[in-house]
């Protein structure tokens, strides 16, 4: 009775342990996003049309692939955490959160109307109220996930800090996209642009710059353990170092009012730090292809 015992009780904690397998219907989605994305991406190639302003193909094509890397990443980085009976639930309803909003852009697109900020009709105001709703969905999972990389499963130390760094980034990224939109309300109140911070400071920049720092640093990972590179920790902290210091560059600039590369003393001093900091790791990589091929 003891012996049945003991073998019930390590074969719960060993199932405690195993990864969750990958989501098959997230990854579908993943696939049905990064095409609608490529397909509009290659719309602007070939029909040349305007990459900027609310109407243009940019927004289908950047929210449909920025899209997809974020879920495949979010569906990959689960079968790295110590497993929750929840965990296939919050996948799926992260996957349905990102597929309808970037459904409702793509169909905003189409009908000729912006997606943000639109609230000439009631349906547009509707469809905006919409997405705002699944952005917080998704801004709670991923932040909710963000914590859980505490307790990842046994990993080599250099993708741990990879994983936790980009997840990081990513939960602030997402943090940074809401306040975004509260300081377009703002600026839309006092009759500017709802994309500009004072005369030139884009609101999005840094938003968008911590992104996607979850595909760089476990990518960056990856190649260290293939290459069988020296100092692999040292190798990936450079890099969060210089996504930390990139997102820091993009924060000041914006609020200081000015454009993306248009820099003060400041701004130029920590463009140095972002460069000099991803130099090492670059060129270790670089090295370790090029011993790879000697061989």
């Amino acid at each position: 009775m003891t012996s049945v015992t003991f073998t019930s009780q390590a074969s719960e904690k060993s199932s405690s342990t195993q990864a969750v397998p990958p989501s098959r219907f997230a990854y579908w989605v993943v696939a049905l996003l990064l095409a609608s994305g490529c397909i509009h991406l290659a719309m602007f190639a070939i029909l040349g049309t305007t990459w900027h302003g609310p109407l243009s193909v940019r927004k289908p094509a950047l929210f449909g692939i920025s899209g997809g890397m974020t879920l495949w990443s979010i569906a990959w980085l689960v079968t790295q955490l110590r497993p929750r009976k929840f965990d296939s639930f919050l996948v799926h309803s992260l996957s349905m959160g990102l597929l309808i909003e970037v459904a409702l852009i793509t169909y905003q697109y189409w009908r000729g109307v912006a997606s943000h900020f639109n609230r000439s009709t009631r349906f547009d105001a509707a469809i905006e109220f919409i997405m705002l709703g699944l952005i917080l969905l998704v801004s709670v999972g991923i932040f909710y996930l963000t914590l859980r990389t505490f307790w990842l499963r046994n990993l080599e130390p250099a993708m741990a800090i990879a994983i936790r760094g980009g997840m990081w980034l990513l939960a602030l990224s997402c943090g940074l996209g809401i306040a975004t939109s509260a300081l377009g309300e703002i600026s839309l109140a006092a009759g500017r642009s709802y994309e500009l911070w004072g005369v030139a400071g884009v609101l999005k920049f840094p938003h968008g710059v911590a992104l996607h720092a979850i595909q760089l640093l476990p990518m960056v990972a990856w190649l260290v353990r293939s290459l069988n590179l020296k100092n692999s920790v040292q190798i990936v902290q450079s890099t969060l170092a210089s996504q930390i210091l990139f997102l820091t560059y993009a924060v000041w600039q914006t609020c200081q009012g000015r454009d993306r590369f248009d820099w003060d003393v400041i701004g130029a001093g920590i463009m140095f730090l972002v460069i000099a900091s991803g130099l090492y790791p670059a060129m270790a990589i670089t090295k370790g292809f090029f011993d790879l091929f000697r061989q």
